[in-house]
């Protein structure tokens, strides 16, 4: 049996080649130490007279990578991201905000910022960037909200 350190060595470009294919670009070190220790259970479960290691340890490593994308993936749909920055709205910006729409009842039921980010997003029609830029707040935040706002409104119209 080979060293466990001299076999991860020897195969950190299966791992790689496997993070391609699987078309990851984020957080490759993460995927990179899922397939290292995808490929130490790997060796502890090799049989020899099943046949070749190499293919073995590809399966496992592409396995254990897509069952950590899959849970990835699951998490970030059910987690509630609490953020430390707010929009401020001064007095300024306040004529962007203010609607010439009559919107329903539900719309009350919104807060503030929920408020804000609809009218910007389909009354003055400003993409997600541009809310961010002339707000000076991150893009990703401004995302997660609009995720968050649109299931909000699932919620309420349902």
């Amino acid at each position: 049996m080979l060293d466990v350190e001299q076999l991860i060595f020897e195969n950190e470009t299966l791992i790689k080649k496997v993070i391609f294919n699987l078309k990851i670009y984020r957080d490759i070190d993460e995927y990179m130490q899922v397939g290292r220790i995808a490929l130490w259970q790997a060796l502890q479960k090799f049989d020899e007279t099943k046949g070749d290691f190499a293919m073995f340890a590809y399966m496992s490593v592409k396995y254990a990578i897509i069952r950590a994308l899959s849970k990835a993936n699951h998490v970030s749909e059910h987690e509630l991201a609490v953020e430390e920055d707010v929009m401020i709205i001064n007095s300024q910006q306040h004529h962007f905000i203010t609607s010439n729409m009559e919107w329903p009842e539900w719309f009350e039921e919104l807060n503030k910022d929920e408020q804000f980010l609809l009218i910007a997003l389909y009354e003055k029609e400003l993409s997600v960037k541009e809310i961010a830029d002339n707000y000076r707040l991150n893009y990703e935040t401004i995302k997660k909200r609009r995720q968050r706002l649109l299931s909000k409104l699932r919620g309420l119209l349902i």
